[in-house]
């Protein structure tokens, strides 16, 4: 199991009494870090790692220099919607007790991104810490670029991307509407807030499905992959213009045809039923993983919320 952490060794009696000064300022395990792989005009992605302190702190901010602006953000259910927020006053970090950061959940957040992130390269990434008696310190660590998890994470997640077909759960059956449907229904749908799928637009290897789920609604672009089909992103009118679907890394004329059908399909929708389509706005990415936003549907801060 491997950990990123930084290393300090006293040179002299001096460093080493002021270490034993500052012993609060104790290194924060950090296992299984990675960040999201990013599409050609994608401007923010997530980040993900497990944090175990030594003594009780607080992870209270992040800085990379691939991103205008960082943040520690948390995602959680408020009624039938998930909301994507900024803590303010960072994340809790119980002395000896692991905290994961994953997708769905707590992590860190990238935006206005310098350049593309791609996959299986490097970033580099300095975490800020503050003890129990607010002295801050910082942490600099390199992470990987992936798609997915590292391996050794998947134990760590919890299931937690098995929803989308790559975990132990195996993935649906059948035409591929029906394997859309059921993906949809296996991350999003609850007993109290039941979710509704249709129509769902195949072409090729991508997909258009909308949905509705109590008063919200909104569509979602999925692909797929040799594991089955995967949300891609959440998003409301935007997923049947074709310049849109190209932002997400699809080529030109499969977008163009795509939007098309999508269009096609929606023809003989109610007014209602497109109105809750067009409720959501900007574009939520999730991809393979529930990447960033698992269960993002109704996001707020700029990732994707819906109009009131």
């Amino acid at each position: 199991m491997h950990f990123f952490r930084s290393i300090k060794t006293p040179a002299s009696a001096l460093a080493l009494c002021m270490a034993m000064a500052g012993a609060s300022a104790q290194v924060v395990d950090v296992q299984n870090a990675w960040a999201r792989a990013t599409v050609q005009g994608q401007k923010a992605t997530g980040a993900f790692m497990l944090l175990k302190s030594p003594a009780e702190t607080t992870l209270v901010g992040v800085r990379s220099s691939v991103a205008g602006v960082a943040e520690v953000h948390e995602m959680k259910m408020e009624g039938d919607v998930m909301r994507m927020r900024a803590l303010p006053k960072g994340l809790d970090l119980p002395a000896g007790k692991a905290v994961e950061l994953k997708p769905g959940g707590y992590h860190l957040m990238l935006m206005d991104l310098k350049l593309p992130l791609l996959k299986d390269t490097t970033i580099p990434l300095t975490l800020v810490f503050k003890d129990a008696k607010g002295v801050e310190t910082t942490q600099a660590l390199r992470i990987p670029v992936s798609q997915t998890p590292p391996a050794s994470a998947a134990g760590g997640m919890q299931g937690d991307h098995g929803a989308m077909g790559h975990g132990a759960a195996p993935a649906p059956k059948g035409p591929d509407a029906d394997q859309i449907t059921a993906v949809m229904k296996k991350q999003f749908d609850r007993p109290d807030a039941p979710l509704a799928v249709a129509p769902v637009t195949v072409m090729g290897n991508y997909a258009v499905a909308g949905w509705i789920q109590g008063s919200k609604g909104g569509r979602a672009l999925l692909q797929k992959e040799s594991h089955g089909w995967f949300i891609v992103v959440c998003a409301g009118d935007g997923l049947k213009d074709a310049k849109v679907l190209q932002t997400t890394g699809m080529p030109a004329d499969h977008a163009t045809r795509l939007a098309a059908a999508v269009k096609a399909a929606e023809a003989k929708l109610s007014k209602d039923q497109l109105a809750l389509f067009a409720s959501f706005e900007g574009m939520l990415k999730v991809g393979p993983a529930g990447h960033d936003a698992a269960g993002g549907h109704g996001a707020s801060t700029g990732h994707g919320a819906h109009k009131h």
